[in-house]
């Protein structure tokens, strides 16, 4: 199996972590960028290297789960599966901050 190493930058990182989020119309940058740090932080420590690199895939790179299934050697629905556990884990830590 073929690992690719992703790396992760703050122009990227919004991408990931955020859309175009407001809060009654206005963004609040010192939190959100607060928030970019943690979820990185636990995105790089919390998470196993195969969800790391399903979640990332498919958020920073776009790539459909059947994709990332193809080029990890995996089945779709275990792609799904750590994209889901890896958004639960990073909920559950941006929860404490919230």
């Amino acid at each position: 199996m073929k690992t690719k190493l992703i790396h992760i930058t703050p122009k990227n990182m919004n991408q990931l972590f955020f859309g175009t989020q407001s809060h009654n119309g206005h963004t609040n940058e010192e939190s959100r960028n607060k928030m970019k740090k943690i979820l990185y932080s636990a995105l790089q420590t919390e998470l196993t290297e195969r969800q790391r690199t399903c979640i990332i895939e498919h958020y920073l790179n776009g790539k459909k789960e059947k994709d990332i299934a193809l080029e990890q050697n995996l089945n779709p629905s275990t792609v799904s599966r750590h994209i889901t556990q890896a958004k639960k884990k990073l909920r559950h830590i941006a929860s404490y901050y919230m």
